[in-house]
């Protein structure tokens, strides 16, 4: 007796997570499942898809990331992602419910549905960041735990807020227990915890962490009982010295993860295909590099019949022309090939005024000295250097911002409480000023320039078109995109939305070096849990001291 399935994939070499090697065989998919692996005379197929000379590996994983950075909505997201073979990512929406709560993340949620890929999502452990942010939302265990009825729902995101975890609060523990109790899991976000705190963080089941930037961290994560997500986005460029972790003893206990990484870089560069053809380039075998891409990000995120390619297995595959590097041929989602040219409409999403009022004077910076506090950005890293230094003053003792030390601003969006100024080292603008309502995560607005007018004129383009990216040069002419939804997303296509981020890092480069993005940057200088010296609409914050400080050195 025969039995009659949708597809019959013939003669490819078949990529085998469990054996570690390719194997020229058949694949039988009925529905989104593979339903045998094999040669067989009992089963015909509707359509036959030749494989010959063809590499079949399964889909790759996004294992943690944050949809919001792209500046895409999850569906047009999806379809960037799928032609480079990503068939299913882990997204954390703390970005927008941040701005806008519960309402964000069901916005996340439904738009998600339109995806040509699984969109998976951890529920915001930390909203806001840290109890003292001033931000759009405050989010409870009570908040979140109805949310585990939803299928997208895969556990609890990064854990970002250690002392709530060392100090046993209520609401922090309830929110991990929840997860737990759930059948999910609990990521965590350990940037600069020693060994010790991180072993607080097992002790209360937190089992993942991307926080790692070189091999000692992943060496202190794998010690701990962690599963390691390794990292490399359009800012956090972490993964060649993590790698240096890797070995065949351990590799399983790795995956790859993008976390922040915008549309013009996913689509220049790639996603997790970026992450593996760099582990190839940094000696990882191809059976390795590709597990690590698959199945063992599946497993970190504990689902069953995810990441390879046999019997019950999803059927989310690759075809490649080459073994040798991972470059997407085509790609299959539960059973379905990917088709380009479908281009969805994103979910309606209300639009979010910024309340604020700033001032000249909001911007005049007086100091004591000539000696201060200043945040030093490190390329391509999130965290940065905190310096003590000379800085120039006027003969009035305000700060002037040059070339060197910039001036930067944070403006509280939400209820009008003001803003907060100071010094900023290693974005070179030479001339003009530039703006964003993407700073993490409270989603403040963020300033900075050498010019107090173009400050102001890119504070007054951001309030109008309610939330965005600005650059103003010496002169005042104006580069500008709208993220209408939450001062954070586009609504536009994908392709529309590169040549806007194209168009407007074009104006940054006129008017600064500097090689890496700036906004994606600059968005990360408002965090307080990364170390080390970061700035709020409150002041200066000492991720060390885990306190604010006054500038004055």
């Amino acid at each position: 007796m025969t039995t009659q399935v949708k597809l019959h994939i013939a003669n490819g070499q078949v990529f085998d997570v469990f054996n570690q090697c390719f194997e020229q065989t058949d694949l039988w998919i009925d529905g989104d499942s593979i339903f045998y692996r094999g040669k067989s005379d009992d089963l015909t197929a509707e359509t036959t898809f030749d494989a010959i000379g063809k590499f079949i590996v399964p889909g790759l994983i996004d294992a943690h990331m944050h949809v919001e950075s792209s500046y895409l909505v999850p569906s047009q997201l999806g379809a960037v992602l799928a032609q480079h073979g990503v068939t299913r990512i882990f997204a954390d929406p703390h970005e927008i419910a941040n701005v806008a709560g519960v309402a964000g993340i069901q916005f996340m949620i439904d738009d998600a549905r339109q995806s040509p890929i699984h969109i998976h999502y951890m529920l915001p452990s930390s909203v806001p960041a840290a109890s003292f942010e001033h931000n759009g939302a405050t989010l409870t265990a009570s908040d979140l735990k109805p949310f585990y009825s939803e299928p997208e729902i895969a556990g609890l995101a990064e854990v970002m807020d250690f002392p709530a975890v060392a100090n046993a609060n209520p609401d922090m523990l309830a929110k991990i227990n929840d997860a737990i109790q759930a059948g999910k899991h609990a990521d965590g976000h350990g940037a600069g915890l020693t060994r010790e705190q991180l072993a607080v963080y097992r002790r209360v089941g937190i089992d993942t962490d991307h926080e790692a930037t070189n091999q000692d961290e992943a060496l202190d994560r794998l010690a701990a009982g962690m599963h390691v997500l390794i990292r490399e986005g359009t800012v956090e460029r972490d993964e060649k010295e993590v790698l240096k972790a890797v070995n065949p003893s351990n590799s399983r206990q790795f995956s790859f993860c993008t976390d922040d990484k915008t549309v013009h870089d996913l689509l220049s560069e790639g996603s997790i295909d970026l992450s593996l053809n760099l582990a190839l380039q940094n000696g990882l075998s191809f059976p390795a590099a590709l597990t690590m891409a698959t199945y063992n990000a599946a497993i970190a995120h504990r689902l069953e019949n995810v990441g390879a390619l046999t019997d019950g297995y999803v059927a989310d595959l690759v075809i490649l022309d080459s073994d040798e590097n991972f470059h997407a041929s085509q790609t299959m989602v539960a059973g379905e090939w990917f088709n380009p040219i479908k281009n969805d409409v994103a979910v309606a999403f209300p639009a979010t005024p910024l309340n604020f009022t700033l001032a000249a004077t909001d911007l005049v910076l007086p100091l004591k000295s000539d000696q201060a506090h200043v945040i030093q950005v490190i390329p391509h890293h999130i965290t940065t250097e905190h310096q003590i230094t000379t800085v120039p003053v006027n003969d009035a003792g305000k700060f002037v911002p040059d070339e060197k030390f910039n001036k930067i601003t944070v403006i509280e969006r939400y209820h009008d409480l003001g803003n907060s100024t100071a010094i900023i080292s290693g974005i070179g603008l030479r001339e003009g000023a530039i703006g964003t309502t993407i700073s993490h995560d409270s989603h403040n607005i963020m300033l900075v320039g050498v010019d107090d007018a173009a400050m102001l004129k890119v504070a007054e383009t951001l309030k109008e078109m309610h939330g965005g990216l600005v650059v103003v040069d010496g002169t005042g002419n104006v580069t500008k995109v709208a993220l209408p939804i939450g001062g954070l997303i586009t609504n536009k296509p994908y392709a529309l939305a590169d040549q806007d981020i194209e168009t407007l890092q074009k104006a940054f480069q006129q008017i600064s070096d500097i090689e890496f993005d700036p906004f994606l940057t600059l968005s990360f200088m408002a965090l307080p849990v990364i170390p080390s010296l970061k700035i709020t609409d409150q002041g200066l914050f000492d991720f060390d001291k885990f306190d604010f400080i006054d500038i004055n050195a």
